[in-house]
Protein backbone atom coordinates (compact mmCIF):
# COMPACT_ATOMS: atom_id res chain seq x y z
CA UNK A 1 0.00 0.00 0.00
CA UNK A 2 1.18 3.51 -0.77
CA UNK A 3 -0.05 6.93 0.27
CA UNK A 4 -2.21 7.32 -2.86
CA UNK A 5 -4.00 3.95 -2.44
CA UNK A 6 -6.67 4.34 0.27
CA UNK A 7 -7.55 1.23 2.16
CA UNK A 8 -10.89 -0.20 0.91
CA UNK A 9 -12.29 -0.76 4.43
CA UNK A 10 -13.03 2.95 4.75
CA UNK A 11 -15.62 2.35 2.01
CA UNK A 12 -16.84 -0.98 3.38
CA UNK A 13 -17.33 0.30 6.94
CA UNK A 14 -16.84 4.08 6.78
CA UNK A 15 -18.55 4.95 10.08
CA UNK A 16 -16.28 2.77 12.19
CA UNK A 17 -13.17 3.66 10.17
CA UNK A 18 -13.56 7.43 10.45
CA UNK A 19 -14.64 7.29 14.10
CA UNK A 20 -11.51 5.29 14.90
CA UNK A 21 -9.24 7.61 12.92
CA UNK A 22 -10.72 10.74 14.53
CA UNK A 23 -10.36 9.27 18.00
CA UNK A 24 -6.75 8.28 17.29
CA UNK A 25 -5.93 11.79 16.03
CA UNK A 26 -7.62 13.57 18.93
CA UNK A 27 -7.76 17.34 19.36
CA UNK A 28 -5.05 20.02 19.59
CA UNK A 29 -4.72 22.42 22.49
CA UNK A 30 -5.53 26.09 21.86
CA UNK A 31 -5.40 27.39 25.44
CA UNK A 32 -2.56 28.19 27.82
CA UNK A 33 -1.85 26.08 30.90
CA UNK A 34 0.38 26.90 33.83
CA UNK A 35 3.57 24.87 33.25
CA UNK A 36 4.28 24.59 36.99
CA UNK A 37 1.25 22.35 37.41
CA UNK A 38 0.20 24.30 40.51
CA UNK A 39 -2.66 26.33 39.02
CA UNK A 40 -4.99 25.82 36.11
CA UNK A 41 -6.94 29.00 35.57
CA UNK A 42 -8.91 27.28 32.83
CA UNK A 43 -10.37 24.74 35.25
CA UNK A 44 -11.02 21.04 34.81
CA UNK A 45 -13.54 21.69 32.02
CA UNK A 46 -12.12 23.88 29.26
CA UNK A 47 -12.13 24.06 25.48
CA UNK A 48 -9.48 21.35 25.13
CA UNK A 49 -10.90 18.90 27.67
CA UNK A 50 -14.50 19.38 26.52
CA UNK A 51 -13.51 18.81 22.88
CA UNK A 52 -11.64 15.63 23.81
CA UNK A 53 -14.60 14.40 25.89
CA UNK A 54 -16.99 15.10 23.03
CA UNK A 55 -14.90 12.99 20.66
CA UNK A 56 -14.70 10.23 23.28
CA UNK A 57 -18.48 10.10 23.76
CA UNK A 58 -19.24 10.31 20.03
CA UNK A 59 -16.73 7.55 19.30
CA UNK A 60 -18.34 5.41 22.01
CA UNK A 61 -21.76 6.01 20.45
CA UNK A 62 -20.53 5.08 16.98
CA UNK A 63 -18.95 1.89 18.32
CA UNK A 64 -22.20 0.85 19.99
CA UNK A 65 -24.22 1.64 16.87
CA UNK A 66 -21.89 -0.35 14.62
CA UNK A 67 -21.98 -3.38 16.91
CA UNK A 68 -25.79 -3.30 17.37
CA UNK A 69 -26.76 -2.56 13.77
CA UNK A 70 -24.18 -4.98 12.40
CA UNK A 71 -25.52 -7.74 14.65
CA UNK A 72 -21.99 -8.95 15.14
CA UNK A 73 -19.85 -9.12 18.30
CA UNK A 74 -17.32 -6.42 19.06
CA UNK A 75 -14.49 -8.74 18.00
CA UNK A 76 -15.44 -10.65 14.87
CA UNK A 77 -12.51 -13.04 15.17
CA UNK A 78 -10.10 -14.05 17.89
CA UNK A 79 -6.96 -11.93 18.18
CA UNK A 80 -3.94 -13.00 20.19
CA UNK A 81 -2.27 -9.83 21.49
CA UNK A 82 -1.19 -11.08 24.89
CA UNK A 83 -4.70 -10.45 26.21
CA UNK A 84 -3.95 -11.64 29.73
CA UNK A 85 -1.17 -9.06 30.09
CA UNK A 86 -3.53 -6.18 29.35
CA UNK A 87 -6.43 -7.58 31.39
CA UNK A 88 -4.29 -8.13 34.49
CA UNK A 89 -2.72 -4.67 34.05
CA UNK A 90 -6.16 -3.02 33.92
CA UNK A 91 -7.40 -4.98 36.94
CA UNK A 92 -4.27 -4.08 38.91
CA UNK A 93 -4.67 -0.39 38.06
CA UNK A 94 -8.33 -0.54 39.10
CA UNK A 95 -7.41 -2.14 42.43
CA UNK A 96 -4.63 0.38 43.10
CA UNK A 97 -6.94 3.25 42.24
CA UNK A 98 -9.73 1.96 44.49
CA UNK A 99 -7.27 1.62 47.40
CA UNK A 100 -5.17 4.72 46.73
CA UNK A 101 -3.95 6.45 49.91
CA UNK A 102 -4.71 10.02 50.89
CA UNK A 103 -2.10 12.50 49.72
CA UNK A 104 -0.15 14.42 52.35
CA UNK A 105 -0.08 17.69 50.38
CA UNK A 106 -3.18 17.52 48.18
CA UNK A 107 -6.65 17.47 49.77
CA UNK A 108 -8.81 14.58 48.56
CA UNK A 109 -11.55 15.32 46.04
CA UNK A 110 -14.53 13.27 44.95
CA UNK A 111 -13.49 13.78 41.35
CA UNK A 112 -10.13 11.97 41.78
CA UNK A 113 -11.52 8.48 41.29
CA UNK A 114 -13.78 9.66 38.47
CA UNK A 115 -10.88 11.28 36.64
CA UNK A 116 -8.77 8.13 36.97
CA UNK A 117 -11.60 5.90 35.75
CA UNK A 118 -12.34 8.22 32.82
CA UNK A 119 -8.67 8.25 31.80
CA UNK A 120 -8.65 4.46 31.96
CA UNK A 121 -11.82 4.36 29.86
CA UNK A 122 -10.07 6.36 27.13
CA UNK A 123 -7.55 3.54 26.79
CA UNK A 124 -10.27 0.87 26.82
CA UNK A 125 -12.18 2.73 24.10
CA UNK A 126 -9.05 3.01 21.97
CA UNK A 127 -8.53 -0.75 22.24
CA UNK A 128 -12.20 -1.42 21.43
CA UNK A 129 -12.26 0.82 18.35
CA UNK A 130 -8.99 -0.46 16.92
CA UNK A 131 -9.75 -4.12 17.57
CA UNK A 132 -13.29 -3.80 16.19
CA UNK A 133 -11.84 -2.36 12.98
CA UNK A 134 -8.93 -4.82 12.98
CA UNK A 135 -11.11 -7.93 13.30
CA UNK A 136 -13.49 -6.72 10.56
CA UNK A 137 -10.58 -6.50 8.14
CA UNK A 138 -9.52 -9.42 5.90
CA UNK A 139 -6.65 -11.35 7.48
CA UNK A 140 -4.25 -10.46 4.66
CA UNK A 141 -4.89 -6.71 5.06
CA UNK A 142 -4.90 -6.25 8.83
CA UNK A 143 -1.20 -5.46 9.17
CA UNK A 144 -1.49 -3.03 6.28
CA UNK A 145 -4.41 -1.31 8.01
CA UNK A 146 -2.42 -0.67 11.20
CA UNK A 147 0.47 0.88 9.25
CA UNK A 148 -2.01 2.94 7.23
CA UNK A 149 -3.62 4.35 10.39
CA UNK A 150 -0.22 5.20 11.88
CA UNK A 151 0.76 7.06 8.73
CA UNK A 152 -2.47 9.01 8.60
CA UNK A 153 -2.39 10.00 12.28
CA UNK A 154 1.24 11.17 12.01
CA UNK A 155 0.81 13.15 8.82
CA UNK A 156 -2.48 14.72 9.89
CA UNK A 157 -0.75 16.15 12.96
CA UNK A 158 2.22 17.42 10.96
CA UNK A 159 -0.17 19.06 8.50
CA UNK A 160 -2.22 20.67 11.29
CA UNK A 161 0.95 21.98 12.94
CA UNK A 162 2.16 23.82 9.84
CA UNK A 163 -1.33 25.04 8.91
CA UNK A 164 -1.92 26.62 12.33
CA UNK A 165 1.67 27.91 12.74
CA UNK A 166 1.24 31.16 10.70
CA UNK A 167 -1.96 32.06 12.57
CA UNK A 168 -0.88 31.16 16.14
CA UNK A 169 2.94 31.16 16.12
CA UNK A 170 3.33 31.57 19.88
CA UNK A 171 1.02 28.60 20.51
CA UNK A 172 2.64 26.28 17.97
CA UNK A 173 6.28 27.35 18.23
CA UNK A 174 6.94 28.29 21.82
CA UNK A 175 7.26 26.82 25.29
CA UNK A 176 6.25 23.24 26.03
CA UNK A 177 2.68 22.42 26.86
CA UNK A 178 1.11 21.42 30.15
CA UNK A 179 3.10 18.90 32.12
CA UNK A 180 6.31 19.33 30.14
CA UNK A 181 9.64 20.50 31.46
CA UNK A 182 10.54 24.01 30.39
CA UNK A 183 13.18 24.82 27.78
CA UNK A 184 15.14 27.99 27.15
CA UNK A 185 14.55 27.59 23.40
CA UNK A 186 11.25 27.56 21.57
CA UNK A 187 10.17 24.15 20.30
CA UNK A 188 7.85 23.28 17.46
CA UNK A 189 4.63 21.96 18.91
CA UNK A 190 4.62 24.36 21.83
CA UNK A 191 1.29 24.11 23.60
CA UNK A 192 -0.58 23.15 20.42
CA UNK A 193 0.87 19.64 20.78
CA UNK A 194 3.65 18.62 23.14
CA UNK A 195 7.02 18.81 21.31
CA UNK A 196 7.77 15.29 22.54
CA UNK A 197 4.53 14.02 21.04
CA UNK A 198 5.15 15.86 17.77
CA UNK A 199 8.69 14.48 17.56
CA UNK A 200 7.41 10.93 18.08
CA UNK A 201 4.86 11.40 15.31
CA UNK A 202 7.58 12.88 13.09
CA UNK A 203 9.73 9.76 13.42
CA UNK A 204 6.71 7.62 12.51
CA UNK A 205 5.93 9.91 9.56
CA UNK A 206 9.54 9.77 8.32
CA UNK A 207 9.68 5.98 8.14
CA UNK A 208 6.16 5.76 6.77
CA UNK A 209 7.23 8.06 3.93
CA UNK A 210 10.49 6.13 3.44
CA UNK A 211 8.78 2.74 3.25
CA UNK A 212 5.37 3.43 1.71
CA UNK A 213 5.34 6.73 -0.21
CA UNK A 214 5.80 6.46 -4.00
CA UNK A 215 9.40 6.67 -5.14
CA UNK A 216 10.80 9.97 -6.28
CA UNK A 217 9.93 13.51 -5.28
CA UNK A 218 6.96 12.64 -3.04
CA UNK A 219 9.03 10.27 -0.90
CA UNK A 220 11.94 12.72 -0.73
CA UNK A 221 9.75 15.68 0.27
CA UNK A 222 7.92 13.58 2.86
CA UNK A 223 11.16 12.45 4.50
CA UNK A 224 12.59 15.98 4.48
CA UNK A 225 9.46 17.53 6.00
CA UNK A 226 9.28 14.89 8.74
CA UNK A 227 13.00 15.32 9.50
CA UNK A 228 12.72 19.13 9.68
CA UNK A 229 9.76 18.75 12.06
CA UNK A 230 11.80 16.45 14.27
CA UNK A 231 14.71 18.90 14.36
CA UNK A 232 12.48 21.89 15.18
CA UNK A 233 10.77 19.97 17.98
CA UNK A 234 14.17 19.81 19.73
CA UNK A 235 13.46 16.74 21.84
CA UNK A 236 16.58 14.73 22.62
CA UNK A 237 15.15 11.27 23.28
CA UNK A 238 13.24 11.16 20.00
CA UNK A 239 16.22 12.53 18.07
CA UNK A 240 18.51 9.94 19.64
CA UNK A 241 15.99 7.22 18.76
CA UNK A 242 15.87 8.49 15.18
CA UNK A 243 19.65 8.30 14.84
CA UNK A 244 19.62 4.73 16.16
CA UNK A 245 16.91 3.74 13.68
CA UNK A 246 18.68 5.38 10.73
CA UNK A 247 21.85 3.46 11.57
CA UNK A 248 19.89 0.21 11.89
CA UNK A 249 18.18 0.81 8.57
CA UNK A 250 21.34 1.75 6.68
CA UNK A 251 23.50 -1.07 8.06
CA UNK A 252 21.08 -3.98 8.44
CA UNK A 253 17.85 -3.33 6.54
CA UNK A 254 18.63 -1.34 3.40
CA UNK A 255 20.41 -4.24 1.67
CA UNK A 256 22.73 -1.81 -0.12
CA UNK A 257 26.43 -2.42 0.36
CA UNK A 258 27.43 1.12 -0.64
CA UNK A 259 24.98 2.65 1.85
CA UNK A 260 26.19 0.30 4.57
CA UNK A 261 29.87 1.15 4.09
CA UNK A 262 29.08 4.85 3.65
CA UNK A 263 27.14 4.88 6.90
CA UNK A 264 29.96 3.26 8.83
CA UNK A 265 32.52 5.73 7.43
CA UNK A 266 30.20 8.69 7.98
CA UNK A 267 29.61 7.66 11.58
CA UNK A 268 33.35 7.61 12.24
CA UNK A 269 33.81 11.01 10.57
CA UNK A 270 30.88 12.54 12.45
CA UNK A 271 32.26 11.15 15.71
CA UNK A 272 35.58 12.93 15.07
CA UNK A 273 33.77 16.18 14.17
CA UNK A 274 31.69 15.83 17.32
CA UNK A 275 34.86 15.90 19.41
CA UNK A 276 36.04 19.05 17.64
CA UNK A 277 32.72 20.86 17.97
CA UNK A 278 31.64 19.42 21.30
CA UNK A 279 30.84 22.82 22.81
CA UNK A 280 28.33 23.57 20.03
CA UNK A 281 26.79 20.12 20.39
CA UNK A 282 26.51 20.48 24.17
CA UNK A 283 24.80 23.85 23.73
CA UNK A 284 22.30 22.32 21.30
CA UNK A 285 21.65 19.30 23.49
CA UNK A 286 21.18 21.44 26.60
CA UNK A 287 18.70 23.63 24.67
CA UNK A 288 20.23 26.80 26.03
CA UNK A 289 20.14 25.76 29.68
CA UNK A 290 23.04 25.32 32.06
CA UNK A 291 25.25 22.29 32.57
CA UNK A 292 23.42 21.34 35.75
CA UNK A 293 20.18 20.99 33.82
CA UNK A 294 21.91 18.74 31.30
CA UNK A 295 23.50 16.63 34.05
CA UNK A 296 20.08 16.00 35.60
CA UNK A 297 18.47 15.33 32.18
CA UNK A 298 16.20 18.35 32.66
CA UNK A 299 15.29 17.24 36.19
CA UNK A 300 14.47 13.69 35.12
CA UNK A 301 16.94 12.17 37.58
CA UNK A 302 15.32 14.18 40.38
CA UNK A 303 11.89 12.93 39.32
CA UNK A 304 13.20 9.36 39.27
CA UNK A 305 14.54 9.78 42.79
CA UNK A 306 11.15 11.05 44.00
CA UNK A 307 9.45 8.11 42.27
CA UNK A 308 11.82 5.63 43.93
CA UNK A 309 11.14 7.17 47.33
CA UNK A 310 7.40 6.87 46.73
CA UNK A 311 7.81 3.23 45.63
CA UNK A 312 9.67 2.37 48.85
CA UNK A 313 6.68 3.53 50.89
CA UNK A 314 4.11 1.52 48.90
CA UNK A 315 5.75 -1.10 46.64
CA UNK A 316 2.94 -3.67 46.34
CA UNK A 317 -0.22 -1.75 45.42
CA UNK A 318 1.15 1.59 44.29
CA UNK A 319 -0.82 4.81 44.52
CA UNK A 320 -3.43 4.51 41.78
CA UNK A 321 -3.78 5.41 38.14
CA UNK A 322 -3.03 9.02 37.02
CA UNK A 323 -4.25 11.09 40.00
CA UNK A 324 -2.85 8.88 42.76
CA UNK A 325 0.54 8.56 41.08
CA UNK A 326 0.73 12.32 40.46
CA UNK A 327 -0.12 13.08 44.10
CA UNK A 328 2.51 10.59 45.28
CA UNK A 329 5.20 12.28 43.20
CA UNK A 330 4.10 15.67 44.52
CA UNK A 331 4.36 14.41 48.11
CA UNK A 332 7.99 13.39 47.54
CA UNK A 333 8.99 16.37 45.35
CA UNK A 334 11.07 18.98 47.18
CA UNK A 335 11.52 21.57 44.40
CA UNK A 336 9.26 24.53 43.65
CA UNK A 337 9.99 25.57 40.06
CA UNK A 338 8.00 22.72 38.51
CA UNK A 339 5.89 19.75 39.59
CA UNK A 340 6.14 16.52 37.58
CA UNK A 341 2.88 15.07 36.24
CA UNK A 342 4.39 11.59 35.93
CA UNK A 343 7.63 9.73 36.72
CA UNK A 344 9.24 10.42 33.31
CA UNK A 345 10.01 6.73 33.00
CA UNK A 346 7.55 4.06 31.88
CA UNK A 347 8.58 1.40 34.37
CA UNK A 348 8.95 3.69 37.37
CA UNK A 349 5.57 5.25 36.61
CA UNK A 350 3.97 1.82 36.30
CA UNK A 351 5.54 0.93 39.67
CA UNK A 352 4.23 4.12 41.30
CA UNK A 353 0.77 3.68 39.77
CA UNK A 354 0.12 -0.04 40.25
CA UNK A 355 2.96 -1.47 42.28
CA UNK A 356 5.47 -4.15 41.36
CA UNK A 357 2.98 -6.25 39.36
CA UNK A 358 2.16 -3.33 37.05
CA UNK A 359 5.87 -2.69 36.47
CA UNK A 360 6.47 -6.35 35.59
CA UNK A 361 3.48 -6.36 33.21
CA UNK A 362 4.76 -3.22 31.47
CA UNK A 363 8.15 -4.89 30.98
CA UNK A 364 6.43 -8.00 29.60
CA UNK A 365 4.39 -5.95 27.12
CA UNK A 366 7.50 -4.25 25.75
CA UNK A 367 9.43 -7.52 25.75
CA UNK A 368 6.67 -9.36 23.88
CA UNK A 369 6.45 -6.67 21.22
CA UNK A 370 10.22 -6.44 20.69
CA UNK A 371 10.65 -10.23 20.59
CA UNK A 372 7.84 -10.53 18.04
CA UNK A 373 9.24 -7.65 16.01
CA UNK A 374 12.73 -9.13 15.65
CA UNK A 375 11.30 -12.59 15.05
CA UNK A 376 9.01 -11.49 12.18
CA UNK A 377 11.01 -8.67 10.58
CA UNK A 378 11.85 -10.91 7.61
CA UNK A 379 8.21 -10.88 6.47
CA UNK A 380 8.30 -7.47 4.81
CA UNK A 381 8.21 -3.72 5.13
CA UNK A 382 5.20 -3.51 7.43
CA UNK A 383 6.90 -5.67 10.05
CA UNK A 384 10.12 -3.67 9.74
CA UNK A 385 8.10 -0.45 10.10
CA UNK A 386 6.43 -1.74 13.28
CA UNK A 387 9.76 -2.98 14.65
CA UNK A 388 11.36 0.43 14.14
CA UNK A 389 8.49 2.14 15.95
CA UNK A 390 8.66 -0.33 18.83
CA UNK A 391 12.40 0.40 19.17
CA UNK A 392 11.48 4.10 19.22
CA UNK A 393 8.94 3.54 21.99
CA UNK A 394 11.35 1.38 23.97
CA UNK A 395 13.98 4.13 23.97
CA UNK A 396 11.29 6.72 24.64
CA UNK A 397 9.99 4.70 27.61
CA UNK A 398 13.22 5.48 29.46
CA UNK A 399 12.26 9.17 29.51
CA UNK A 400 8.48 9.01 29.75
CA UNK A 401 5.48 6.67 29.83
CA UNK A 402 3.72 5.52 26.66
CA UNK A 403 1.05 3.18 28.03
CA UNK A 404 0.80 3.57 31.83
CA UNK A 405 -0.15 7.26 31.72
CA UNK A 406 -3.15 8.99 30.13
CA UNK A 407 -4.11 8.18 26.55
CA UNK A 408 -1.99 10.42 24.32
CA UNK A 409 -1.04 10.64 20.63
CA UNK A 410 2.13 8.55 21.18
CA UNK A 411 -0.08 6.15 23.13
CA UNK A 412 -2.34 5.78 20.08
CA UNK A 413 0.66 5.02 17.85
CA UNK A 414 2.01 2.58 20.45
CA UNK A 415 -1.33 0.75 20.49
CA UNK A 416 -1.43 0.47 16.69
CA UNK A 417 2.19 -0.68 16.61
CA UNK A 418 1.67 -3.33 19.26
CA UNK A 419 -1.44 -4.76 17.62
CA UNK A 420 0.21 -4.64 14.20
CA UNK A 421 3.20 -6.57 15.51
CA UNK A 422 1.71 -9.09 17.91
CA UNK A 423 -1.76 -9.48 16.39
CA UNK A 424 -0.36 -10.27 12.95
CA UNK A 425 1.71 -13.26 14.08
CA UNK A 426 0.46 -16.59 12.80
CA UNK A 427 0.27 -19.45 15.28
CA UNK A 428 3.28 -21.25 13.87
CA UNK A 429 5.85 -23.26 15.74
CA UNK A 430 9.38 -21.84 15.96
CA UNK A 431 10.54 -24.54 13.52
CA UNK A 432 7.99 -23.47 10.89
CA UNK A 433 8.85 -19.82 11.41
CA UNK A 434 12.51 -20.65 10.88
CA UNK A 435 11.71 -22.54 7.66
CA UNK A 436 9.68 -19.66 6.28
CA UNK A 437 12.26 -17.03 7.16
CA UNK A 438 14.67 -15.50 4.67
CA UNK A 439 17.65 -13.18 5.15
CA UNK A 440 16.53 -9.57 5.53
CA UNK A 441 18.91 -8.36 2.86
CA UNK A 442 17.13 -10.58 0.31
CA UNK A 443 13.56 -9.61 1.15
CA UNK A 444 13.53 -5.87 1.86
CA UNK A 445 15.69 -3.82 -0.53
CA UNK A 446 13.60 -4.60 -3.61
CA UNK A 447 10.63 -2.82 -2.00
CA UNK A 448 12.28 0.18 -0.36
CA UNK A 449 14.20 1.74 -3.19
CA UNK A 450 16.11 4.97 -3.05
Amino acid sequence: MTADQPYPLQRQNPLLYWATLIYLVGVPNFIHFDVTGRTHAQGLFNLTSLSAMLITFLSSYVLVVVVILGRRPLLCRKVNIGNWLWIVLVLQMLLSTALQPVSRLTPPAYSDILISLYRMYEWVLAFALVLALYTRTPADRRTELMAHLIGRVAWIWIAMTYIVLPFMPSQVYGGAGEGEMTSAHAQLGGEFLSPSYLATLSVAAFFYALFFFPRGLIRFCGCVLAFVTLVLARTRIEQLSFLILILLYAIFFSGKFVLRIGTIISTAVLGALGILFRSTIIEYVSRGQNANSLATLNDRTRVWQSAIEAIRDRPVLGYGYVVGAKNALRDHWIYTHWIPPHAHNEYLHAFVSGGILAAILALCIYGLALWTGFRTAYRGLHQVFFLFLMILFTVRSLGGPNLTYIYTRPGAIFLLTFIGLVGGVDKLSPRKLKKKSRPLSHSIPQEVGA
